[in-house]
């Protein structure tokens, strides 16, 4: 069973009235494109890149803020696919982030009040 989108008008209505069966009907819809995704790996994929766009939308501070950000993703990812394309012998995979060494504090043992009935 394939889902379709709603027409616009339909959507709008829904945005303006049922916010939240709009954001089910998102979920749904995305849930089942990732499905029917060709196989493990490309599933995994989808997956990790819907779980990026619901954190920019959870950060995002309006719908419209949400909507810049995820926007920036795309036009970063775009750019380096242009980038591979262009110079492939120069594209490089992104390094993994480096990690700072943390500080080790050491926190003195508390210790129990005297009992002054003793």
């Amino acid at each position: 069973m394939k889902s379709r989108l709603p027409a616009f008008d339909v959507l709008v209505d829904m945005a303006r009235n049922d916010p939240q069966g709009l954001e089910k009907l998102r979920r749904s819809l995305t849930d089942a494109v990732i499905a029917a995704a060709s196989n493990e790996t490309t599933r995994r994929r989808l997956m990790g890149l819907q779980f990026r766009v619901d954190m920019e939308r959870r950060k995002a501070g309006t719908p419209l803020a949400a909507t810049i950000r995820i926007s920036e993703m795309m036009c970063h990812s775009l750019a380096a696919l242009h980038r591979s394309m262009v110079a492939p012998e120069t594209w490089e995979l992104p390094e993994p982030a480096q990690s700072t060494p943390g500080q080790v504090l050491n926190f003195q043992q508390a210790v129990p009040p005297e009992d002054p009935s003793a």
